[in-house]
């Protein structure tokens, strides 16, 4: 059989992942996820997609993400009327991140003279099409073709994804994680693959340890309360929301003497952690043990839950001490930056980021140090301090890379996928230090044969 591999996004980048898969003439794509960053990156989504939607035969969603799931409802409106494979999560996850990134995208197209993206049509065409496959359940496509879903440890429902023919192991990690996350299970490890396509986000360094970032987090809230300030969060709604919100309980509930009230405004995050609520088989066995102890392991004392304007706006008229949680978590839009434009003048204030800032966003802007910025034409002056925390990533670092791809035998083939250029330079290096293997760096619309 004679297998080609085409990716269109998520390489030498880590947004727009699509990688189109030919078996022998069965084309499966792998993804199509959303251009994200600068001006120029983000009107790569109105381009003509590089192949005919209406000759792809199905398509496997990774995750939720908008970076691997944001241009689904694109793909529909341009030809594509199979199936979108995905895990049960994963269904749910996707429903709620592309409803908002739908409002979203119509207000930004407007504001660039744009036409909308896709019409809320076409992203009722895709709910009707979202297929959920269990983890480890084989799906027939063919007599010699099927695929299966392995735990990928990154958030609720990812998965990685393993394509068999009868001569060929194909892999695709999808965005993974590692072990001992806080909520969802481990990553799975598998034995045999003749290629891979793995993430390669953070392949140049290391995070944080789990007691360290949750003591880093906890460490901002003290010092926040004593300064009298507002703390506030830059936050994704999935998995980094869910992970924050359990530190915070555990720490809440353990010091009943503390009373910062935390606010989380984000109706996005609201949402998917009700998914995390109704989904707690996905969890992993500690977070599934404190269940039984704690009813609800979101939710804590002095937590409040902004789900309408009106909420969100009267969080302003609250006094200092504060924590307000806000999306989005690249600050590219939401209610982040209405609490930015009020509270970033202030130096007693601390702004903390809970993870990668594609270069072109505003979060990275203000993480390599704007003094300023433009809300709604006035210029707002940054004096308040900006923080970082890496260890609330979703994403394994390096060393959890390096362990995940150890546990294949003797692959052919490594090919890296959803990084940096420079980052995805130090990892082959690493890869080849520590493992022995050779590994390519992919290229945009670039064929490779996988013989």
């Amino acid at each position: 059989m004679n297998i080609k591999l085409t990716s269109y996004g998520g390489v030498q980048e880590v947004t727009g992942s699509c990688h189109l898969l030919n078996l022998g003439g069965l084309r499966i794509l792998v993804d199509c996820g959303l251009f994200q960053g600068g001006k120029e990156n983000y009107l790569k989504n109105w381009d003509d997609f590089p192949f005919d939607p209406q000759n792809i035969d199905a398509v496997i969603l990774t995750h939720a993400h908008l970076d691997h799931c944001g241009r689904l409802p694109l793909l529909y409106q341009r030809g594509y009327r199979g199936p979108v494979y995905c895990t049960p999560p994963t269904s749910e996850l996707a429903k709620i991140i592309l409803n908002d990134a739908h409002k979203i995208m119509a207000e930004k197209a407007q504001r660039q003279k744009l036409n909308p993206l896709y019409k809320e049509a076409s992203l009722k065409k895709l709910y009707q099409n979202l297929k959920p496959i269990n983890y480890y359940q084989s799906k027939q496509l063919t007599p010699d073709i099927s695929f299966q879903f392995y735990n990928a440890g990154h958030i609720l429902g990812a998965a990685i994804v393993e394509i068999k023919t009868a001569s060929r192991t194909i892999v695709f990690s999808g965005d993974i994680g590692g072990q001992n996350m806080p909520l969802v299970k481990d990553i799975d490890y598998l034995k045999d693959a003749d290629y891979i396509i793995c993430e390669s986000t953070y392949g140049d360094r290391r995070h944080e340890g789990k007691a360290e970032r949750d003591q880093k987090l906890i460490e901002a809230v003290k010092r926040n309360t004593l300064k009298n300030g507002v703390l506030l969060i830059s936050i994704f709604a999935l998995e980094r929301t869910q992970d924050v919100l359990k530190v915070l309980n555990d720490y809440y509930e353990s010091h009943l003497d503390f009373k910062t009230p935390v606010y989380l405004d984000s109706p996005m995050a609201i949402s998917a952690t009700k998914v995390y609520r109704q989904n707690t088989a996905y969890l992993n066995p500690a977070a599934q043990d404190q269940l039984r102890i704690d009813a609800d392991i979101f939710s804590f004392p002095h937590l409040k839950l902004a789900k309408n304007v009106k909420q969100s706006k009267l969080i302003n008229q609250a006094p200092s001490p504060k924590i307000i949680i806000a999306g989005s978590g690249m600050m590219e839009g939401g209610r982040i930056l209405h609490h930015l434009a009020r509270y970033a003048p202030d130096a007693k204030n601390k702004i903390l980021f809970m993870g990668y800032q594609v270069p072109g966003t505003f979060g990275h802007r203000l993480l390599n140090g704007a003094f300023d910025f433009d809300y709604y034409g006035k210029k707002v002056n940054i004096k308040a301090a900006i923080d970082k925390i890496d260890g609330f990533s979703s994403h394994g670092d390096q060393n959890e890379l390096l362990k995940w791809l150890g546990s294949f035998a003797k692959p052919k083939q490594i090919i890296l996928a959803h990084g940096d250029l420079e980052v995805m330079k130090v990892f082959v290096d690493k890869i080849k230090e520590k493992l022995g293997h050779q590994a390519l760096i992919n290229r945009r619309q670039e064929t490779l044969e996988l013989k």
